[in-house]
């Protein structure tokens, strides 16, 4: 029980430093780079629509019971949107959030992702 707190708080404060470092480093540093500014909310948009889109698909299969979409799917559907609405998604759908192998999975995909846009970050100011 106080596994799954733990996970889901790491998950909260991994989301927030991945916001945190997608606003004030990655999205001017694609800017910098000559990407339009208008382009970055229009991706995020656009993958917030498409991951509340699988995981309400996955949520009315488990509702009746038929064959689901692949735990594998839906992570990769979450990191493909910079796991930037899985979480409020998974909140309001009220799916797959005590499900502590899906949160492990998620966290060890969150940190990953950090990892990497910080590596990149700091090779891009060297």
């Amino acid at each position: 029980m106080y596994k799954k707190y733990l996970i889901y708080s790491l998950l909260q404060v991994s989301w927030g430093l991945s916001a945190l470092l997608l606003i004030f480093a990655i999205a001017p540093s694609l800017i910098a780079l000559s990407v339009p500014a208008w382009s970055i909310p229009a991706y995020l948009l656009i993958s917030c629509a498409i991951v509340f889109g699988v995981f309400a698909k996955d949520k009315a299969l488990s509702k009746k019971g038929t064959e689901r979409l692949s735990e594998r799917l839906l992570l990769l559907v979450s990191a493909g949107s910079c796991h930037m609405t899985t979480l409020p998604v998974m909140s309001v759908l009220r799916h797959k959030t005590i499900k502590l192998p899906f949160l492990l999975k998620l966290l060890a995909l969150y940190l990953l992702q950090l990892f990497t846009f910080v590596t990149v970050l700091v090779g891009y100011l060297m």
